[in-house]
């Protein structure tokens, strides 16, 4: 089982890739691999809307989205993590599931079908429903891929760096996670 996790926040090691990172850990202690993308740190633009895609399933766009899309087909599993900006995903998270188009065909049948995926959503505030659009955003992506969503961590307060790590509950629900894609 090889697992890609794909992290829309720009804290490296701020408590959503802290927490992706736990989800990770219960991959690799169940003998999966992994592999981390930041998307933060890739040339990712904006669909254009051409529909293109659709028929082809390459995008036309020259950026870092195809060695990604590579990725995605390889990987088993994906683990998505957003924080919540303005109650949603990220911008960069929104940039890359808009491009994830490219998976469809024009019946929209997903070549990503059959993966197993967890999403990881991250708030400052203190109210766990702030996380809820940012969760459920995630989750439809995955769901209308065909993925199978085998579980969703919400985590709320975690307003400065490293607060995750003082929440065992949270870091074991973490690393709980990455154990059923096994």
């Amino acid at each position: 089982m090889h697992v890609l996790a794909i992290v829309g926040s720009a804290r490296v090691n701020g408590n959503t890739d802290i927490l992706v990172d736990e989800v990770l850990n219960g991959v690799r202690s169940s003998g999966g691999t992994i592999d981390k993308i930041y998307l933060n740190d890739l040339n990712i633009k904006s669909c254009l809307a051409c529909h293109g895609c659709l028929k082809t399933q390459n995008c036309e766009i020259e950026d870092d989205m195809p060695a990604l899309k590579q990725k995605l087909l390889a990987a088993d599993g994906i683990v998505l993590g957003s924080p919540v900006y303005w109650n949603c995903v990220s911008g960069c998270m929104k940039t890359f599931i808009d491009r994830c188009l490219v998976f469809l065909n024009e019946k929209f049948e997903s070549q990503l079908s059959g993966k197993s995926g967890i999403s990881v959503s991250v708030c400052g505030a203190s109210d766990i429903k702030m996380c809820d659009l940012t969760a459920t955003v995630m989750r439809d992506f995955l769901k209308f891929n065909h993925i199978n969503v085998i579980d969703e961590i919400k985590a709320a307060g975690l307003t400065n760096p490293g607060d995750a790590l003082k929440n065992e509950k949270l870091m074991s629900l973490a690393f709980q996670a990455g154990r059923k894609f096994f």
